[in-house]
């Protein structure tokens, strides 16, 4: 028996011996990384706050320097200026003349509220002993003299043991600073009186005069930095110790433990004594890491010497496994094989199900479906029949390398159970067979063998695919079921097809129908966005169908275009019922809008139809029809009141000319007698024009005339009325307008009424224009102003009796009444176009040709 250690208790020891040496740098080196982290931490925190409190002191000496530069400037610009025109330019007034003696006596008096705060204006032999500079200021002196391009210094300095900030800007001398700071016998005498000429003189523009500085106390604050960062530091290093100390227990449990075991591991029954002993005595001075690295070098070692051996014993082996791989790979490219046709044929099935799926017509993909299928099948050529119906029939649709196909084939689909019970006599019986569902064969002794396919569609059979010099050795179940597969896609392509021919033929007569109808259509879904319009609808708006197509209502009609400006369809969704509304626009059109749903197979509102029907000239001859019955009706009560009155005033008048012969003697009952005349005459002309409106009756006869010249009649006499007010005449004469027959002074009453309202309704200054032109078989005459315009509410009563929106007293609203009855006296219409807040616009429109009979 061995008297030296057992393995475990010698891995044990060692393992002991040297976790102290692992741990220990691991733990040394970790509380050297925490402890920099910590001084690094406490170092940016002071640098962050001194920084921040420089700036500060630096926002603060700005603000002192500012000041003080301003009080300067001023001394400099305004006063000093001002003291040598009014006292001379050898006079010199220290307190008010010299900027340096300024700014100290007002920094001095800032001092009283902030005596902490040092301002000084410094130089080098400066002429006011308070201004010679101290030695920092003196260094501050030359180290601007040094470098010409520093503009400023600052810095935290120690002055008798306190802290200051310290910002210092330099001086140089001016042109204008030489009067008092160069040759002694150009200053002023009182400056010489005042200072003597040994000091502040020999100057010279561009020298460093000296340096203004301004000191701010910071010791307080630089105390709260510094305890700051010793207080990060403290509560630092706290916080690093703990977590120092739950670092060292976790490597402890986790590293060190496990490093002992793995070791254990290692050093049990793997090694013999002598090795075990050799090995503790290479590694004893090296730690855990160290020492599992060499054991685990020393196993590699020994595995290595183990596989060499086992290469010498596989060498006999190696024959076998040759014979056997070569077995493999003649398995593998046979199998490579397959795998290349399979991927053929699934490829020719994908390339075919894409073009079944992008074709819009059978021509398109019928050539390359046959083309693409030949190309996996072993056949010399293939046609393709499809079913059709009164009569039923096989007929050709196209044939590829086939020789003198048979363009119609007979079919009865009554007799598919008798067809697939018997033999194939022909050719023919077989595509019949292979049209009852069901792939079918037919060998013919000179042409081969023929191989015919069902194109089927659930369960309905659509064509046949036929092949003709197959060889049917190479045609196995695989290739069978492949082509029954493209049979099925080329079907389900023909249904497809036919149901899109059908769709776009409904559509095509939808949209045929819907654009037969002269009025404006929408189809518009729940949301709002255009499915559908018709013709009069683009036209009506200038747009193309892929304009509208799936937009929102709301974003087509954005720009208020009616009369769908107001898209709302809420009602109409929520109730499932019809409605009608009518719409005006502002340029005075009137729409009848139904809106009509459109319900799903669940009875739920799907969409909204929106018809739109221009009812403009219908409202327009309703209110001319409207406005001749009341101006006949009040024609006629005007007429009765006129008779009733005529006769009690011919009686007072009667009786006036009997009382002024028996008062001739009394003049003041005389006087009485002709006011009494007066206003029953008054009454009586009242009565007389009431009776003209009645009536209707003429000044004169029609005869031709110039419209043209009736208009510079009627401006040039009331021209004056409009420059009185401010308001500038256009007016716009079509020179080719030809003479008319027209009543020449019931016309210019016409023009004269609309110029008057124009005149009335712009109030002041505006543009009034006057425009004639020939229009088809008629003249106009347009009167446009700049006005207020006419609110839409009252546009249809304007032309109506006793309408007037003038104050009461102001008119008796008859003018358009009898402007409208005029122009229709003479065969023409008047109308009025308006946009409130704008502009108005009356047209007149006369036929140019009348009957004067």
């Amino acid at each position: 028996m061995s008297h030296g250690k057992h393995p475990e208790e010698g891995g044990r020891s060692s393992a002991q011996r040297r976790s102290l040496t692992i741990q220990k740098k691991f733990l040394i080196g970790t509380a050297l990384i925490l402890l920099g982290f910590c001084v690094l931490g406490a170092g940016l925190i002071y640098v962050q706050e001194k920084s921040l409190l420089e700036e500060a002191a630096y926002n603060k000496s700005e603000i002192v320097m500012a000041a003080v530069e301003a009080n300067r400037n001023y001394v400099r610009h305004v006063l000093r200026p001002k003291m040598y025109e009014m006292l001379g330019k050898d006079a010199f007034v220290l307190e008010a003349m010299s900027t340096s003696y300024v700014s100290r006596a007002v920094m001095d008096r800032f001092g009283e509220s902030l005596p902490e705060y040092v301002y000084r204006r410094v130089a080098v032999n400066a002429r006011n002993p308070q201004s010679e500079a101290n030695p920092l200021e003196r260094e501050m002196i030359r180290y601007f003299e040094t470098d010409r391009g520093r503009q400023e210094w600052q810095g935290i300095v120690k002055l008798h043991s306190t802290s200051y900030y310290y910002r210092f800007k330099p001086v140089y001398f001016r042109e204008s600073c030489m009067h008092c700071h160069g040759d002694p016998s150009q200053a002023p005498q009182s400056l010489i009186e005042l200072y003597g000429t040994d000091r502040g003189f020999g100057r010279k523009p561009g020298d460093v005069a000296g340096v203004t500085g301004v000191g701010i106390p910071v010791e307080v604050a630089m105390a709260k930095i510094k305890g700051m960062a010793l207080s990060v530091f403290v509560v630092g290093f706290l916080c690093v110790a703990l977590l120092y100390a739950v670092l060292s227990f976790f490597f402890n449990r986790v590293v060190v433990h496990n490093l002992k075991g793995l070791l254990g591991i290692f050093q049990q029954g793997l090694w013999s004594d002598a090795e075990q002993e050799e090995l503790e005595q290479r590694m004893e001075s090296q730690d855990e890491i160290q020492e599992l690295s060499g054991l685990a070098q020393t196993m590699v070692s020994r595995l290595n010497e183990a596989r060499r051996r086992l290469e010498l014993h596989s060498e006999n082996l190696e024959s076998m496994v040759a014979d056997r791989t070569r077995a493999l790979e003649d398995s593998q490219e046979r199998l490579r094989r397959q795998v290349i046709q399979r991927n053929r044929e699934l490829k020719t099935l994908n390339t075919i199900a894409e073009m079944t799926t992008q074709a819009r017509r059978l021509t398109d993909i019928l050539p390359e479906v046959l083309q693409r299928t030949l190309e996996i099948v072993p056949a010399q050529g293939a046609a393709i029949y499809l079913l059709k119906e009164n009569p039923d029939r096989l007929e050709l649709q196209i044939a590829n390398n086939v020789k003198d196909p048979l363009p119609v084939l007979h079919f009865d689909a009554a007799r598919c159970s008798l067809i697939l019970e018997e033999d194939h006599p022909d050719y023919p019986t077989s595509l019949n067979e292979a049209a009852c569902g069901q792939v079918s064969f037919y060998e013919e002794g000179g042409n081969g063998a023929y191989l015919n396919i069902p194109l089927c569609c659930r369960g309905r059979v659509l064509g046949v695919m036929t092949f003709h010099g197959v060889n049917l050795e190479a045609v196995g179940p695989e290739m069978q079921e492949l082509l029954f597969s493209i049979g099925r896609q080329i079907g389900v392509a023909l249904e497809s097809l036919n149901n899109l021919e059908k769709l776009l033929q409904s559509k095509e007569l939808l949209q045929t129908v819907v654009d037969g109808i002269s009025d404006m259509l929408v189809l518009l879904d729940r949301e709002g966005r255009i499915r559908m319009v018709n013709r009069a609808y683009l036209e009506r708006f200038g747009l193309d169908l892929s304009q509208v197509t799936g937009r929102l209502c709301t974003e087509v009609h954005e720009e208020g275009r009616c009369p769908f400006s107001a898209c709302s369809l809420e009602e109409v969704i929520h109730t499932g019922t019809p409605k009608t509304e009518e719409v005006h626009s502002p340029q005075g059109e009137v729409y009848l809008v139904h809106l009509y749903p459109v319900l799903d197979e669940s009875g739920r509102v799907d969409g909204v139809i929106r018809y739109a029907k221009d009812i403009t000239h219908q409202k327009r001859v309703e209110q001319k029809i409207q406005q001749t019955e009341r101006l006949v009706a009040l024609g006629q009560l005007t007429a009765g009141l006129a008779h009733e009155l005529n006769n009690p005033l011919g009686v007072i008048l009667c009786y006036t000319d009997l009382l002024k012969r028996e008062m001739a003697d009394f003049p003041m009952g005389l006087k009485d007698v002709g006011i009494i005349e007066k206003h029953a005459l008054n009454c009586q002309r009242i009565v007389s024009d009431l009776l003209k409106f009645a009536r209707g009756q003429a000044g004169s006869e029609p005869r031709p005339a110039s419209l043209n010249k009736m208009v510079e009649d009627v401006i040039q006499m009331m021209s004056h009325q409009f420059r009185k007010r401010g308001i500038r005449l256009e007016i716009h004469l079509d020179d080719d307008l030809p003479e008319i027959p027209l009543d020449v002074e019931r016309i210019k009453q016409v023009l004269v009424n609309l110029l008057m309202n124009a005149r009335q309704a712009l109030n002041g200054r505006g543009v009034v224009r006057i425009t004639t032109r020939r229009d088809g078989d008629a003249a106009e005459v347009r009167v446009w102003d700049n006005g207020p315009g006419i609110d839409p509410a009252i546009r249809d009563k304007i032309f109506d009796p006793f309408f007037s929106t003038k104050d009461t007293g102001e008119g008796t609203g008859l003018g358009l009444s009898v402007s409208y009855g005029i122009v229709q006296d003479h065969g023409g219409e008047i109308s009025v176009e308006s946009e409130p807040g704008r502009w108005t616009e009356f047209v007149v429109r006369v036929p140019l040709e009348r009957n004067l009979t």
